[in-house]
């Protein structure tokens, strides 16, 4: 115990002295903190659910699929809207309302009915759109004349099972529309009708209580994992890095004799081991902190989950990719190279984990490779806690743990094998 505290207060002293430690230790946190704040305030994700709202497009080069949250899920109708009238403005906030569709909306006022089919039949295969819905410039006119096709023409471009309540709705609306205008009322009167109707209505409300096997995120969390994506991303660098230096320690031991010293000494390879990996506990503690002030500083907290968990999830996501870079620096053997692979490890392992895009319509072997890479659990527990999944906390033990077993023998065996050679 006494030459394990030995050891211990020595590398901490190194490890103070070396100025790229002190850089990775301040700057790294700083700069996750600086990127929260940034996608806060220019996050792609809208806070509410974007389905409420019909989403204008802007020319007829803007495809719909950018427009939505999760294009592998949303079923979106896409509409040429020509008749821009009151009452098929109306219809269109119906279809968004029902929380099912992402309604997508190009203006077709200025075009002619043959670019719209030609445009339309380009979207059957380039646009991502479950339906195709064209308002004709004779929409109302159609409707009060009981002819459908007249007012509106659909498309089906997929063969999601949702797109039959999607034509039962339109129908109902339709319909609505249909008997109003029958009952001699006017484009205005039949529009207020509508409007006081629908303004009757009770406040809907839309809560996931189970998804089944898959986690279902709403937008707002959808929002807060993309930030710690990113936060993940910045952080583990600098653990990454940090622990290189610890790795640096231990190749100038080697090479200076100092380590044979220290077992001539009596100190067992097991102890001096555990004083490595107890200074990855060390840093793991101090770039937590320091990223926990700056967000105390900062005020920052937007992040779905409370900041104790949060500060949880990166001190042992820091604790394996600290003893990831140590581990790499002993079986390196040189500081270049230790940070050559440190610096490849991270750049796979956040691509690979769906830090930066979602892995959903990957391949099967590269979301199975996916799952060797430890930002990918943590993100996991990350999800359980935004759906308030205590379970969490028993995967990140458990995840924690297996990838420390796993790093440390190589690490002890990469340790033996150095002695060997020496």
């Amino acid at each position: 115990m006494r030459s394990f505290m030995a050891l211990l207060k020595i590398n901490i002293k190194l490890l103070l002295r070396n100025k790229a430690f002190i850089f990775f230790l301040l700057i790294t946190p700083v700069i996750s903190v600086f990127i929260l704040d940034l996608k806060t305030g220019t996050a792609s994700y809208k806070e509410e659910d974007i389905r409420e709202n019909i989403q204008e497009l802007d020319n007829i080069s803007q495809k719909a699929v950018y427009k939505v949250n999760s294009p592998a899920t949303e079923f979106i109708i896409k509409v040429y809207d020509a008749s821009r009238s009151g009452i098929s403005e109306h219809v269109l906030k119906k279809l968004a309302s029902t929380g099912m569709f992402c309604v997508c909306r190009l203006d077709a006022t200025e075009m002619t009915e043959q670019e719209i089919e030609k445009y339309i039949e380009n979207d059957a295969f380039n646009d991502r759109a479950g339906v195709i819905l064209y308002l004709k410039k004779d929409f109302l006119k159609g409707i009060s004349e009981g002819d459908v096709e007249k007012a509106a023409v659909t498309y089906k471009v997929s063969d999601d099972e949702r797109l039959n309540i999607f034509n039962s709705a339109l129908s109902g609306y339709l319909g609505q529309v249909y008997s109003l205008l029958m009952a001699g009322n006017g484009e205005k009167e039949t529009l207020k009708v509508l409007e006081t109707v629908q303004n009757e209505l009770p406040a809907k409300e839309i809560k996931v209580i189970n998804a089944g096997e898959k986690n279902i995120l709403d937008a707002s969390q959808t929002a807060a994992k993309s930030k710690i994506g990113y936060a993940f991303s910045i952080i583990t660098l600098g653990f990454l890095f940090c622990g290189v230096c610890v790795a640096f320690i231990v190749i100038e031991e080697q090479n200076n004799k100092v380590y044979t010293r220290i077992m001539l000494s009596g100190t067992s390879r097991l102890n001096y081991l555990a004083a490595k990996t107890a200074m990855a506990v060390v840093i793991s503690l101090l770039q937590t902190g320091v990223l926990g002030i700056c967000l105390f500083v900062t005020g920052n907290s937007n992040f779905g989950i409370d900041r104790l968990p949060f500060l949880l999830i990166i001190f042992m996501l820091g604790l394996v990719f600290c003893i990831i870079s140590l581990c790499t620096g002993i079986l390196a053997g040189d500081i270049m190279s230790a940070n050559y692979m440190v610096f490849t490890i991270w750049s796979c392992s956040a691509l690979l984990s769906g830090l930066y895009f979602p892995l959903d319509n990957v391949s099967g072997v590269l979301r199975a490779v996916s799952f060797l890479m430890p930002q990918k659990w943590f993100m996991e527990a990350a999800e359980m806690l935004l759906l308030g999944d205590r379970e969490a906390y028993s995967v990140l033990l458990c995840v924690t743990a297996a990838y420390l077993i796993v790093i440390l023998s190589f690490g002890g065996a990469g340790l033996k094998i150095k002695r060997q050679d020496n």
